[in-house]
C-alpha cells in the first residue's frame, strides 16, 4: 500500500468542495499578487490589509455551505442546451438582457459569473466613491474571486466535472492539485512587466474572459486521457475506506505526470488570472475618481510604504516562497 500522505482529494465527495473552484491555496495566493501588481497609492492600501484581502479570498466558496443561491454565482455554463449551438456569440452580455432571453430560473441553473462580476464591480466603484471603507475591502476581496473563477476553464462547461467522458473528478484535478502540487515552483512574478489594463467595459471583458477559458477544455480532456492511457488504471486512483465508504484518490504519480503533460498551462491561467484581478481593482478606482482618500490613508506611514516595496521587490524576484512571505503556504503549514 502506498503511503497515505501521497494519496490526495478524494474524487467522490460533496460538490459544494470538489467544485469549490481554484482551490483555497490557489485563490490566495493569486490574490496575494494581485495586490503587488497594483499602482503604488492603491497598492499600498491594500497591501496595509493584505491578511484580510488574501484570507478572505475564499470567503464565496465557504459562503455556498449555507446560501443556496452562491453556488450560481461561481460559472456558467455557455455550452448547456439553453444556449444553443451558437452559444459562444449568442449570450446577451447585459443581464436584464440575458433574463429577459432565457429567464432568471433558467440562468440561476447554468450560472451567473459574468454577471455577478459587474454586479460586484458596481459595489466596489461605489464603495470607493462613498469612501466606504469596510466595504471597499469586501467587495475588492470578492471581486476577486469570482474574476479568477471565470478564468477556470472547467467552470465555462457542462461537463464541469468530466463527468459527460468518464474523467470525473476532473475539476479538482486541474484547478486544485496541480497547482497545490507545484505552486512552489510557479514564477508567481511572470506578469509583473505588463502594465494593468483599464477595463472599460467590465460586462464584455468577462466574456471575454470566459471564453479564452472555455478554449482550453479540448486540451484538458484529451491530456487527462492520455495521462490515464500511459500510466493505467491502478496507478490513477486509489482506494480508501473512510467511515465505512469507499471513495477513490488520486494518486500524487497521476497528479505529478498530468501535470507534466499540462506544462505550464495552469500557471500561467492562474497568474494572468491575477493580473486581471489587479485590473479589475484598479478600473473600480479609476471609475469611482481615483479617490483621495486611499492616498491619504497612507501616505504619513513609512513603515507602510517601505514594507510594501520590500515585499514587491520580493515578488519581483520570485523569492515570496523561499522568503516565507506567501500567505497561503504559511497558513497551509499553520493548519
Amino acid at each position: 500500500m502506498k503511503n497515505p500522505k501521497y494519496l490526495v482529494l478524494l474524487l467522490f465527495v460533496p460538490v459544494s468542495i470538489l467544485l469549490s473552484s481554484w482551490g483555497f491555496l490557489a485563490h490566495k495566493t493569486l490574490q496575494q499578487v494581485s495586490i503587488y501588481a497594483l499602482p503604488e497609492a492603491l497598492g499600498v492600501y491594500f497591501y496595509a490589509h493584505q491578511d484580510y484581502l488574501v484570507n478572505q479570498s475564499v470567503r464565496p466558496d465557504v459562503r455556498r455551505n449555507e446560501d443556496k443561491s452562491e453556488e450560481a454565482k461561481h460559472y456558467l455554463d455557455m455550452d448547456a442546451d439553453l444556449f444553443g449551438v451558437n452559444y459562444k456569440t449568442s449570450i446577451p452580455h447585459e443581464y436584464t438582457a440575458a433574463v429577459a432571453k432565457y429567464g432568471i430560473d433558467s440562468l440561476r441553473k447554468e450560472g451567473l459569473v459574468p454577471w455577478e462580476v459587474v454586479r460586484v464591480y458596481g459595489r466596489l466603484v461605489n464603495a470607493f466613491k462613498k469612501e466606504m471603507k469596510d466595504s471597499v475591502l469586501f467587495y475588492a476581496a470578492d471581486l476577486g474571486h469570482y474574476v479568477a473563477d471565470a478564468h477556470v476553464p472547467l467552470h465555462t462547461t457542462k461537463n464541469h466535472d468530466g463527468q459527460l467522458t468518464g474523467q470525473k473528478g476532473l475539476h479538482a484535478l486541474w484547478e486544485s492539485l496541480v497547482p497545490e502540487e507545484q505552486v512552489v515552483q510557479y514564477n508567481l512574478a511572470q506578469y509583473q512587466s505588463k502594465p494593468l489594463d483599464y477595463i472599460k467595459n467590465p460586462q464584455d471583458f468577462i466574456f471575454e474572459i470566459l471564453l479564452e477559458s472555455h478554449a482550453m477544455l479540448p486540451e484538458l480532456f484529451q491530456v487527462e486521457k492520455e495521462v490515464t492511457a500511459a500510466l493505467g488504471a491502478d496507478k490513477k486512483h486509489m482506494q480508501v475506506i473512510r467511515n465505512g465508504r469507499t471513495l477513490n484518490y488520486y494518486t500524487k504519480e497521476f497528479i505529478q505526470a498530468y501535470a507534466a503533460k499540462l506544462g505550464n498551462k495552469v500557471q500561467d491561467r492562474m497568474l494572468v488570472s491575477a493580473h486581471r484581478v489587479a485590473s479589475f481593482w484598479y478600473s473600480a478606482y479609476r471609475d469611482a475618481g481615483s479617490p483621495a482618500w486611499v492616498k491619504s490613508e497612507i501616505q504619513v506611514n513609512a513603515d507602510l510604504m517601505s514594507a510594501f516595496r520590500k515585499e514587491k521587490s520580493a515578488w519581483q524576484a520570485n523569492t515570496l516562497v523561499s522568503d516565507k512571505l506567501l500567505i497561503s503556504i504559511k497558513n497551509r503549514k499553520a493548519e
